[in-house]
């Protein structure tokens, strides 16, 4: 029982002993009443799991705070816990620096990946972006490759077959417009199926289960945070000796153009998501 409900009781146990004149039934039955419609308001629904100051929940906390979804968010890079079992109804993982296999050095990445197989197990939806999405194909014992495959900026992304078909991409016309930043790649898992393919041969997305998707691409970019990677990103100076500081430049002039529709797919796909989870 809560704290509010105590209290109601305590009052109500001085209302009978002076006044004879409280029933309890009546009582018991609007406490239950209030402790359901605080429950419902209060209720933490989603868990996401933050590796690296420069990507928060961005986009993605904002549609959930519209939406009056409420979330926890565990900062790994601040060593916050995470928690024993999951007590959630979706699981989202966002990127960082980490290599997916990478156990020794980060400790938590073993966690992490048992928080995912439960997830997969239990039917929790799951979304994992960027490393979010590595680490889903490595707890599922598919292979990530460390400097498997640099990509930096918007890209048209062509979903397959399955993706077309798939709920989560309901309201795209065969492709989404995303963006890319990372250097490790995954392949998709035994038991997964490849939703979308980028350049080379890429795998871009998959799903496993029902509700269990990985992307190699991030959908969580707000304008504030993409200014914020193209001019403070940790790894700002290799990706610049990487990709050409012309292509690097040419992706900053892009964003004007190309976000809009970046945004309103992200927006079509994370509200797709949430349904799936019957979150909305």
């Amino acid at each position: 029982m809560g704290k509010f409900a105590a209290r109601l009781l305590h009052i109500a146990d001085e209302g009978v002993a002076a006044h004879g004149i409280w029933d309890y039934g009546i009582i018991q039955y609007h406490i239950h009443e209030l402790e359901l419609m605080k429950g419902q308001s209060t209720m933490t629904r989603v868990l996401i799991l933050q590796h690296a100051w420069e990507d928060p929940p961005g986009a993605l906390g904002e549609m959930l705070h519209e939406h009056g979804i409420l979330f926890d968010t565990v900062n790994l890079e601040k060593a916050e816990p995470l928690p024993d079992e999951l007590r959630y109804d979706a699981l989202i993982i966002l990127g960082g620096p980490e290599y997916a296999g990478d156990d020794e050095s980060h400790p938590h990445l073993v966690r992490e990946k048992a928080l995912i197989r439960e997830a997969v197990a239990r039917d929790v939806p799951f979304l994992g972006v960027c490393l979010g999405g590595q680490l889903l194909a490595h707890a599922l014992d598919a292979q990530v490759t460390r400097n498997g495959l640099f990509e930096l900026g918007f890209f048209e992304t062509p979903l397959t077959p399955a993706g077309n078909a798939d709920p989560l991409f309901r309201g795209l016309s065969g492709y989404q417009q995303v963006f890319n930043w990372h250097s490790d790649a995954f392949e998709v898992p035994a038991r997964g199926t490849l939703l979308a393919s980028g350049d080379r041969g890429s795998k871009q997305a998959f799903r496993v289960g029902r509700r269990a998707y990985g992307f190699q691409y991030h959908i969580e970019l707000t304008p504030e945070m993409f200014a914020t990677w193209m001019h403070f990103h940790p790894h700002r100076q290799e990706s610049i000796e990487l990709l050409g500081r012309e292509q690097y430049l040419r992706v900053q002039q892009e964003f004007a153009a190309r976000y809009p529709l970046y945004r309103e797919h992200t927006r079509i796909i994370f509200e797709n998501f949430l349904s799936l989870g019957e979150l909305l």
